[in-house]
């Protein structure tokens, strides 16, 4: 499912004399939605010649696309005593090559008005400046009446029809009017179905600018939409820097897009709108199929707050009254941007924390009002608001500073002042605020939350402030994998089950880190085993520069171990300090040179880590033996250098060498390609990084030489290949791959 908002442009000017004559402009803003295959899907970004969403399934190879050839739909009426009319026609494209074919509907974005107002304010609602819906229906369209606007299907001649024809309502979004249909594919071209849109004006309404929104959804019967549910770690990594997809969340069918922002996490890039009741108004249960939580959490009685006032910490309060607005209007806050991004709704932090956060709750509570494998932000680290800002270059810490409050506003970033609830005041266009899971650790009463003040400039990626757990605020939520493709909930069960990965079956499965976000791919071997194809990349610091710390519960330590700098220039020579050198994390072999066993290859390089840091500060100079702690995930390790889970074992079941050779340029090859995928990371030691000639993975074995660990070698130059190297100094910096079980 995909959709397009589109700004307006609007133009107002006095033809006639303008006691009797006024001028209008209408604005209709075209929002697009397809829906299609959940599981497995690619989206493409919108054309530069059309406003185009196209979404694909790339399991069955289904597509559905919706194109508009304009932005908007710009009409200009001068209207008199009597009631002018005018029109205007645009144009929708639908193609699929589904043999379902697909319905086509029309609709306005909004569930609860379809009038049209002055300058797309809704609060014109009291002043009287708005055109209203025309009174006929799909069923039985009729006349405009004054001050009205309308569709039709048929046919217009003439900018303003001399017939004038019969019009039908723009019907509201949950109530959606069927304008074409098909029951198969329509290859190649698809099929245009003209629309024509009239208003009727009269002088009894100012001059100025009236726009609305209207929704076009194309809907392929016999095949589910795709949801925030049921998004995944693989289609989160295919994702490039700032792309916008479009997911339906599957509680309430509202639709959301979602970005892959530069931090390297997929991010709602607007507001939750979920509300207490459902649309029957029975009270929401959250479940842990569809929702952030572990067990069923109900919201209390009145949860909904109509006016905004809230004195409970303990009761989930919920504040709806303006969440399909927008910023059209910034008033005298300086820093205000007018913006079409809806604000949704305001949360308070047992609300924001399906009921589980309290007044008494300290540190950081795990569950959550977000989508099923969505979580909220946390107050600092690799997923905090604060991590995401310094990505684009703007301030961690709370500041001063009225670019980046701006700058937060705009795309790709997309946050909207939508305001707060205190006691009876919503302050949208002044504040932003956003929920984290983070209590303040000064006082239980507060949270740390990310503000940006449009009236004073003030910008917060930790705010502290009166950010009280009673107060409404707005809730973001970042992705965090499914249960089932967290590394560090990986099973037994799911490996046995998972289909082993050969030369001409390439079953990997993409997964995702808990501690930092990143994205691996592991895949079953032929030894029996589950192994990471793609090497670790975990830096030494998290996204804030704060040393990370490895826990029992995330990582392959017995107790908290913390890490230490990044190192960016290879430098080392430390036997027992952790030593991470991450400069060239993202590269992968785009080009091979001149090394004739070179496979150009899109795995990334990982970092390279001293034998200290891939030991998790663990294995020393005078270390002997073997160490089974480790930098890896809970539930990993580093391989052995013989036996079980070991390089040795692995390479016996694929028929190559066990032992050390000398130019045998098929194995260092076979090596680098499906289903094993050693990429040439090379190593550093001594200020170079030798990347894209060798690669060097560390064992978790010490040889016969306390200095030294037993590594792999794959040389791609002279076809080396030493599945038990016994001469890599400790101190070097290697590659690490971890692999499944104790």
């Amino acid at each position: 499912m995909g959709n397009k908002h589109q700004q307006l442009k609007l133009h107002q000017s006095f033809i006639f004399n303008p006691k009797h004559y006024r001028l209008f402009a209408l604005g209709l803003f075209s929002f697009l939605c397809a829906y299609i295959v959940a599981s497995t899907f690619t989206p493409v970004k919108n054309s530069d010649a059309a406003q185009e969403i196209h979404v694909e399934n790339t399991q069955t190879g289904y597509y559905l696309t919706i194109t508009i050839p304009d932005d908007v739909v710009n009409l200009n009426v001068d209207s008199t005593p009597g009631g002018q009319l005018a029109s205007a026609a645009t144009s929708v494209n639908v193609k699929t090559n589904s043999p379902n074919g697909y319905k086509l509907y029309l609709s306005t974005a909004s569930s609860t008005d379809n009038n049209m107002y002055k300058d797309g304010d809704a609060s014109n609602v009291d002043t009287g400046y708005y055109f209203s819906p025309a009174p006929g229906t799909p069923e039985t369209p009729a006349k405009l009446g004054q001050n009205n606007w309308g569709f039709t299907l048929t046919a217009q001649d003439t900018p303003v029809p001399a017939d004038n024809p019969v019009w039908s309502a723009v019907p509201l979004l949950n109530n959606q009017t069927q304008l074409a249909e098909t029951s198969s594919a329509n290859l190649p071209d698809g099929t245009n179905y003209p629309i024509y849109y009239g208003i009727k004006a009269n002088i009894s309404l100012p001059t100025g600018s009236y726009s609305t929104t209207v929704t076009y959804t194309a809907l392929s019967e016999g095949v589910n939409l795709p949801t925030m549910q049921s998004f995944t770690s693989a289609e989160c990594a295919a994702l490039s820097d700032n792309q916008s997809i479009y997911l339906n969340d599957s509680r309430d069918g509202k639709l959301y897009r979602i970005t892959k922002m530069l931090d390297g996490h997929c991010w709602m890039n607007q507001n939750l709108a979920l509300d207490g009741v459902d649309e029957y108004g029975n009270l929401r249960t959250l479940t842990p199929n569809d929702s952030n939580v572990t067990s069923n959490h109900t919201f209390p009685e009145g949860v909904d707050i109509e006016n905004g006032t809230t004195s409970e910490y303990d009761i989930a309060q919920i504040y709806t009254g303006n969440a399909t607005s927008t910023t059209t209007n910034c008033g005298s806050y300086p820093d205000c941007i007018v913006s079409s991004e809806p604000y949704g709704n305001l949360y308070n932090w047992n609300a924001a924390t399906a009921t589980v956060g309290k007044q008494s709750t300290t540190g950081t509570v795990t569950e959550s009002i977000c989508p099923k494998g969505w979580r909220l932000p946390d107050d600092t680290g690799d997923f905090s608001y604060a991590n995401l800002m310094g990505k684009y270059g703007l301030p961690t810490t709370g500041t001063s500073n009225h670019s980046a409050v701006q700058t937060a506003q705009k795309t790709p970033l997309n946050f909207p002042v939508a305001g707060d609830y205190i006691s009876s005041s919503i302050n949208q266009t002044r504040f932003g605020f956003y929920q984290s899971r983070t209590v303040s650790p000064s006082d239980t009463d507060r949270v740390s939350v990310f503000l940006i003040n449009a009236e004073l400039g003030q910008f917060g990626p930790r705010y502290e402030g009166p950010s009280s757990k009673l107060f409404g605020f707005s809730v973001r939520c970042v992705f965090g994998g499914q249960a089932d493709e967290i590394m560090q909930n990986f099973t037994a069960a799911q490996c046995t089950n998972l289909a082993e990965s050969t030369a001409t079956a390439d079953n990997r499965k993409t997964m995702i880190d808990s501690r930092d976000g990143k994205f691996y791919t592991i895949s079953k071997l032929a030894d029996g085993n589950c192994w990471m194809t793609s090497n670790l990349a975990l830096d030494g610091m998290d996204g804030l520069g704060t040393v990370r710390t490895l826990t029992p519960s995330d990582s392959n330590v017995t107790t908290n171990r913390p890490l230490a700098t990044n190192i960016t220039n290879g430098t080392s020579g430390a036997y027992d300090a952790v030593q991470i050198y991450a400069g060239k994390s993202d590269l992968t072999t785009t080009s091979c040179g001149s090394y004739p066993y070179c496979v150009v290859s899109d795995v990334k390089y990982g970092n390279l880590y001293n034998w200290n840091a891939a030991t998790a500060g663990v294995g020393k100079q005078a270390t002997t033996g073997t160490v089974t702690e480790s930098v890896c995930p809970n539930g990993w390790q580093i391989p052995n250098n013989t036996g079980g889970k070991s390089f040795n074992s692995l390479m016996s079941a694929y028929h190559l060498p066990t032992t050390n050779v000398t130019g045998d340029g098929t194995a260092v090859q076979s090596l680098q390609k499906v289903p094993l995928y050693f990429s040439l990371t090379g190593y550093y030691t001594t200020y170079r990084a030798w990347t894209g000639i060798n690669a060097y993975y560390w064992s978790r074995t010490v040889t016969s030489s306390a200095n030294y660990a037993y590594s792999v070698l794959i040389g791609s130059e002279n076809g080396d290949f030493q599945p038990q190297r016994d001469n890599a100094l400790k101190w070097y910096g290697l590659a690490v791959r971890c692999v499944f079980g104790s």
